[in-house]
């Protein structure tokens, strides 16, 4: 057992970037908790604490890595090893042993108990279009201009080139940039039932923390961090384009999506 945790792969960070947003619902949501016990059918996912709405990281995730691979190779392609997809959130569905995020996705918990609309669903048959018998369902929404703060962190491996890992660390940053402004410009929707046009949403406001881990100040200053609060901070300069934030440009990058 100990010489496992001796030879197991290690991974030296050489910098952490932290990335906060403010996400504002443009439609009603569905953030369904599967809980079978509440009294309706699909109810929202609650902090067991503050009675506020979450929305998992897990979810926020998935969205990014599905918008960012159809970004790169279109809507029919599915994901391939070494893509943009890939290497900013790990192996592909089907590899177990994948290589693991560097991109860390926090869950997000609403600004304020939530104002909850409740709807009635029929499940359709797909044959006839009609509505299958004794499948009626009722569920939560959360009502449109609930906001959420999103929280991320990047961690950029040390590489033994020096060419290498300039390389390593611009796609990665760029694939970062890219995602998150797929939230900036309104183009994913999050939750369930996305299709009806529910999960509209939005990221007007970005900070950044770009900390380099090889320099002591910074080593210093990444550990004070105030890494238990992921709101906006009111003293730190705030940008409404994450390619700004993140000091680069996506001017470049084809959109294969048709």
């Amino acid at each position: 057992m100990i010489l496992e945790r001796l030879n197991r792969h290690q991974r030296p960070i050489a910098k952490r970037i932290i990335v906060r947003g403010r996400l504002i619902l443009d439609t009603p949501t569905c953030l369904g908790s599967g809980d079978a016990d509440s009294p309706t059918d699909l109810a929202l996912l609650r902090d067991s604490i503050s009675d506020h709405a979450i929305l998992t990281g897990s979810s926020i995730a998935g969205a990014l890595r599905n918008y960012l691979r159809e970004y790169e190779h279109g809507y029919v392609t599915g994901e391939q090893e070494c893509d943009r997809a890939t290497s900013l959130f790990g192996g592909t569905r089907r590899d177990d042993d994948g290589e693991q995020s560097p991109l860390i996705v926090n869950d997000a918990i609403s600004s304020k108990i939530p104002t909850v609309e409740l709807r009635d669903g029929v499940e359709i048959e797909g044959k006839t279009g009609t509505a299958k018998k004794g499948q009626k369902y009722d569920l939560e929404l959360l009502a449109a201009g609930t906001e959420f703060s999103l929280c991320f962190e990047l961690l950029i491996e040390q590489k033994q080139d020096p060419r290498e890992q300039q390389n390593y660390e611009d796609r990665l940053v760029k694939s970062l940039a890219l995602a998150l402004r797929g939230l900036e410009l309104g183009e994913i929707s999050i939750g369930m039932k996305k299709r009806r046009g529910f999960g509209r949403c939005k990221v007007k406001t970005w900070q950044v923390w770009q900390f380099d881990l090889t320099q002591d100040d910074k080593r210093l200053e990444w550990l004070l961090f105030e890494h238990w609060c992921t709101e906006l901070l009111p003293e730190h300069e705030t940008y409404s384009s994450i390619a700004t934030a993140l000091g680069l440009s996506l001017d470049e990058e084809e959109d294969k999506r048709e």
